[in-house]
């Protein structure tokens, strides 16, 4: 594991209201790692820390196992805000801005030209003003000005934000691009889960200022349905029901957030209320030795579930069987 990122025990206020409070996070190099979680979970404000625009009030925050940051290395760490501002210029001002400030003007034409074909615009975009770019061509635009710099590290906060669907998927093709091309490290967030679901090599979900890897986690989305007791319950494909307690003031929009050891692997003859059939799609090592990780597929929901290996050796699964598992909901959470 090559370390980009370390941090321990930040945490971080803002009007006296603690926003970030991560006991230890590992951010690994060359992987483009997704941010999730409702809004005000804490996203913007650690993309500000890790980007170096303000410090964490307490806490150790390492980049390279150094907690020294000189401006050569903030200039290798580039920030995409979720509304980012367009200079009142052409397109070619636009993306170009960033290496005249850097004094670096050599063959800006052709470096302008390759910024943007790498967000999917033509390089007769370059001549047009910014008040004539649609709001995903802008965004575009102003992803083509971060790329163009060929940072180490690029953040993007929510950069599909608005955007449509075509835009969208050239922004995706774009970030694998710079990932490839330029061997950077991208840290990006999005509401939208399948998009970042597609795109990332690792995912983090943030709730209330708390950070949780997924693989330790599942989350169920709606649409949900409620019972004749108000709970909400979630259908699947194969017609299968999953009834939560104790959520009848849950919105029909809720994401349900459970931990991966939450969830036990049981016997089809014991499937009963929490408890849903389906068949183990792959088996791989966990970072813990004496543990492995399993994938579940249950009417087009895969869950990941993490289980002790003489566990698993009881249970005999093989990848392609089918079994029951039983749901613990005692210790969710809700997005």
């Amino acid at each position: 594991m090559s370390i980009l990122y370390e941090l321990k025990n930040i945490k971080h206020y803002k009007d006296n209201k603690k926003v970030l409070d991560i006991e230890h996070l590992v951010l690994e190099k060359n992987q483009i790692i997704g941010f999730f979680g409702p809004n005000g979970s804490g996203k913007s404000t650690l993309f500000s820390l890790l980007s170096f625009i303000c410090k964490p009030i307490s806490g150790d925050l390492f980049l390279n196992n150094s907690n020294k940051i000189d401006l050569q290395i903030k200039k290798d760490i580039v920030f995409l805000p979720q509304n980012p501002y367009l200079l009142k210029r052409t397109v070619f001002d636009n993306i170009a801005y960033g290496l005249i400030l850097r004094k670096e003007k050599n063959n800006l034409e052709e470096k302008v030209k390759e910024a943007l074909f790498i967000v999917g615009l033509d390089e007769s975009f370059a001549k047009r003003k910014w008040s004539q770019l649609s709001g995903g061509e802008a965004q575009r635009v102003a992803l083509a000005a971060r790329l163009i710099l060929k940072p180490k590290i690029l953040i993007l906060d929510e950069p599909t934000s608005g955007v449509d669907t075509n835009s969208a998927q050239l922004i995706k093709e774009a970030i694998l691009i710079a990932k490839q091309k330029y061997n950077t490290t991208i840290l990006v967030s999005s509401h939208d889960y399948n998009w970042l679901n597609h795109i990332s090599d690792k995912k983090i979900a943030l709730f209330q200022g708390y950070v949780f890897e997924n693989k330790n986690i599942n989350l169920l989305f709606s649409p949900w349905q409620k019972d004749n007791n108000g709970d909400l319950v979630k259908v699947f494909m194969d017609n299968q029901r999953l009834v939560i307690p104790n959520s009848k003031n849950r919105k029909r929009d809720s994401i349900l957030m459970i931990n991966s050891k939450d969830i036990k692997f049981i016997k089809d003859e014991n499937i009963s209320e929490n408890s849903l059939l389906g068949t183990v799609s792959s088996i791989s090592q966990d970072e813990d030795e004496n543990c492995l990780q399993v994938e579940f597929l249950v009417g087009g929901v895969t869950f990941n579930i993490i289980i002790e290996k003489y566990k698993m050796n009881d249970l005999s699964l093989i990848p392609g069987e089918k079994t029951g598992a039983y749901f613990d909901f005692d210790n969710i959470k809700w997005l």
